[in-house]
């Protein structure tokens, strides 16, 4: 999976752009604040149809402009070559087009490309709250399960409305409070959303500790766990919980309520075991909730469900959140997202892209190098960086270096980034160049 072309209209500070990167390693390098980082986000805007950075989506439109376009020719091995658009105006409203044509739901555009994204952002999933891990599963889940976002926007608006009658009964105790029926429709779509968690992290967890191993050349070992609010371990068949997610997250949910496709949905797997898995958590969620009835009347809020899960992150049986080192805590991220990276290549069929945000100079000698080593030749990335001093002449001689200055890109020849490295180790000073 290849970006062919990205086309850039109003977006962030570039007024007006067109880049064509390489199918392999592409650097955008120049100085901070110049607009490296808002490419990255425009490539992961089209696969996710979310900004990685804006509080507001109409913070991605350039200050004069009325409208934002992202705009991409991408080259599938399986479907073959899409065009896809991403718009975004004042008021935050989105549109998407698929082949020139509009469509009517922004969820559309997601499993038509695929792109994970590691950056300085991404570190709050490890020491960040219980929050920063639910958005992390709900944003990589979505990408190949464009079900989950529906199932997730429906159990947002329950749990809302559950949540406000919840509050009344607190103030004013009624015997026919009707909580029975909304716990019904907490579980409909709850259940799914654990189960496809339950499912993602298991295979998650094994790819993420030996990417893990390899990034620190064995010399520290990882667990993940996933630790949901419904206790359904009991009810699973024997066997299903792995080691790495023997102790059992959710961010924003999809404004649309739409009769979702399953054509792009990786994880709607349909099986027999899938649905009994769902059932069985169903179940324990159902005989949990009615348990703490009494005490979610009192408390005025829901008690259990996916809202309130989270997951866990060892590294040498120490919990990374509390006592791992910032490079530990970096490294684990890293794992995570390498391994999000295998698990959609898997699901999809073919690699998705890769962005790296400024990770170069965050990482030590050892994690850079065996970062570019399980880059190269493995699929097309983005990294952005300050200068070129980090890439080993090995990997620039294979790879596409642009300049960005300002909302500009210009690309760079073979000769042009030696020359620049050069003036770069000229500016050095004794201490920095060791």
């Amino acid at each position: 999976m290849n970006v062919s072309q990205l086309k850039l209209s109003g977006f962030r500070n570039y007024r007006e752009l067109e880049l064509n990167p390489g199918p392999g390693i592409n650097i955008l390098h120049g100085e901070n604040a110049q607009g490296k980082s808002n490419v990255l986000e425009a490539i992961s805007l089209l696969a996710t149809t979310r900004s990685l950075r804006a509080g507001r989506e109409s913070e991605l439109i350039y200050k004069e402009a009325e409208m934002a376009h992202v705009t991409a020719e991408i080259q599938r091995e399986i479907e073959g070559e899409v065009d896809l658009q991403i718009s975004v105006f004042q008021g935050d409203k989105k549109a998407v087009k698929i082949h020139g044509l509009k469509r009517t739901r922004v969820i559309d555009l997601l499993g038509e490309f695929n792109a994970v994204f590691f950056g300085s952002i991404d570190i709050p999933i490890v020491t960040g709250d219980p929050s920063e891990r639910r958005h992390y599963l709900n944003s990589e889940i979505s990408q190949i399960s464009p079900r989950y976002v529906y199932d997730l926007a429906r159990y947002k608006r329950i749990l809302e409305q559950r949540n406000r009658l919840l509050k009344d009964l607190r103030e004013r105790p009624r015997p026919d409070s009707g909580i029975e029926a909304w716990n019904e429709q907490l579980v409909q779509y709850g259940a799914p959303l654990i189960e496809k968690r339950h499912f993602y992290i298991q295979r998650l967890a094994p790819i993420a500790c030996r990417i893990h191993q390899d990034l620190t050349e064995e010399r520290e070992s990882m667990q993940v766990r996933y630790v949901p609010s419904v206790d359904f371990r009991a009810a699973m068949e024997p066997g299903t919980v792995t080691d790495e997610t023997a102790e059992y997250s959710v961010g924003e949910a999809a404004e649309e309520d739409p009769e979702v496709n399953a054509k792009h949905d990786h994880l709607g797997r349909g099986d027999m075991h899938g649905k009994a898995d769902t059932e069985k958590i169903a179940e324990c969620f159902r005989n949990q909730l009615a348990s703490i009835c009494s005490d979610e009347m009192r408390r005025g809020t829901t008690l259990l469900g996916p809202q309130r899960d989270d997951m866990a992150f060892l590294i040498n049986g120490v919990e990374a959140r509390t006592y791992g080192s910032q490079g530990q805590q970096r490294t684990v991220a890293l794992a995570l997202k390498l391994a999000e990276f295998q698990l959609i290549e898997e699901f999809v069929g073919e690699p998705p892209v890769i962005l790296l945000d400024d990770v170069m100079s965050d990482l030590d000698d050892l994690r850079r190098r065996q970062l570019l080593r399980w880059l190269d030749r493995r699929c097309q990335s983005f990294i952005t960086c300050t200068n070129l001093r980090s890439f080993p002449p090995e990997i620039l001689s294979g790879a596409a270096t642009f300049h960005v200055v300002a909302g500009t890109i210009t690309q760079d020849s073979y000769e042009e980034a030696q020359s620049r490295i050069s003036a770069e180790a000229d500016e050095l000073t004794p201490t920095e160049a060791g």
